[in-house]
């Protein structure tokens, strides 16, 4: 609807400059026609005509919206007219008016078959009308003239709708980026509620799931009179309270964007190392090598697939040293960590039901448009290289 206001707003703008050509046109008829001493009365008829076709020519938008061939054939009879009531000065009636209908019906049709067929039907009543005033020598001027300017026209016209549609092409692409966009953003809260979800199953879910049992084998020992069996069941509640309050913290603060937001890339992921060493008491070796101000998309992403490796080898690997290497090698982030717990088999990522880091790493990666490679020393740890480049 807005595309077809702004092609309508543009025809009323155009048809100004018709009425101005118009009255140029009537009123050099009417000096000519004066200084000839033709009657008056035949000089107010042949104004009159041409007013018509100036009064239509202004209404020209709304009168074309249905029955267009109407319009037409109304304003090509009241030219012809008129080249009849001008008699020898048609020439100027034909060269002067006749390229305004063509631009109109160019307008409306902007086909160039139709086009054609239009400009063939005006070349025959300027020869039938020759023929008739007995003026056939004097037709090649003013046909050349037509022809001349009825290019002129056309290419004005063309050149109107061309950019017209480019701006019509050029909103629609907007819109659809607008709507890849918002597609892009509920897909991005869509994956980070998932990723919600299953912090929230792998962490609080189980360690409840697991003081629950203990504390049922407790009342159970209790009512044996087990106290010592009751009190170690206790110790190891305990600890598991405090393991499942740990991740949890770790899952929140996976949550919070201060991290990767307020600080660089190299502080961000010095504080990950050093929250993964308090968390686990697991040693870590890194070679962190500063790589500048990098994208804030591929800030994030780097951060977020440092977390989860680190997470995986918390929660899976049994480790007990990591190593960690960030390099920039021509012009490319090099991201490599290496553990020695018990490694996995890489065939089954994402077949394991509520396990979907790797693949989170996976994805984070195709979109830096990266490559991931993973290396399994079974079992004796796990070796995962991540490239992305900088540019």
């Amino acid at each position: 609807m807005q595309n077809s206001h702004h092609l309508s707003g543009i025809a009323q703008h155009a048809r100004k400059l018709m009425i101005l050509w118009i009255i140029i046109v009537t009123s050099a008829m009417s000096i000519i026609q004066t200084l000839s001493k033709i009657n008056a009365i035949h000089i107010a008829s042949l104004n009159l005509l041409l007013f018509t076709f100036m009064i239509l020519t202004w209404f020209f938008v709304p009168m074309t919206r249905r029955h267009a061939w109407v319009y037409f054939t109304i304003q090509l009879a009241i030219l012809c007219a008129a080249s009849y009531m001008a008699m020898y000065m048609y020439g100027l009636i034909m060269v002067g008016l006749f390229p305004l209908l063509v631009g109109q019906f160019a307008y409306i049709y902007y086909k160039k078959l139709h086009i054609i067929l239009f400009m063939i039907v005006l070349y025959t009543i300027m020869t039938l009308f020759a023929f008739y005033i007995d003026a056939v020598p004097g037709l090649i001027p003013p046909l050349v003239m037509l022809t001349l300017m009825c290019m002129i026209v056309i290419g004005l016209v063309n050149l109107m709708l061309e950019q017209y549609y480019a701006r019509m092409r050029t909103q629609n692409f907007l819109e659809d980026l607008e709507i890849a966009h918002r597609q892009v953003e509920e897909l991005t809260v869509a994956n980070e509620r998932q990723r919600m979800a299953r912090d929230l199953h792998d962490t609080l879910a189980q360690g409840l799931v697991g003081i629950i049992m203990q504390l049922e084998a407790i009342n159970v020992h209790l009512s044996n009179q087990n106290h010592a069996r009751a009190q170690q069941i206790v110790l190891s509640s305990m600890e598991n309270a405090r393991s499942t309050l740990a991740e949890a913290r770790e899952a929140i603060d996976n949550l919070r964007l201060q991290s990767v937001g307020s600080l660089g890339f190299t502080d961000s992921v010095r504080a990950e190392l050093e929250r993964f060493t308090q968390a686990t008491g697991i040693s870590v070796a890194d070679k962190v090598e500063e790589v500048g101000d990098l994208p804030q998309l591929l800030t994030e992403h780097s951060i977020h697939i440092i977390r989860e490796c680190l997470t995986n080898i918390t929660r899976h690997a049994q480790a007990k040293h990591v190593q960690l290497n960030i390099l920039n090698i021509n012009n490319k982030l090099l991201i490599e960590i290496t553990d020695d717990g018990k490694g996995f088999d890489p065939e089954q990522i994402g077949r394991q039901s509520g396990h979907y880091g790797l693949i989170g790493i996976q994805e984070r990666v195709r979109i830096m448009y990266g490559k991931l490679s993973i290396t399994n020393y079974l079992p004796h740890g796990t070796h995962i290289r991540i490239e992305v480049p900088l540019d």
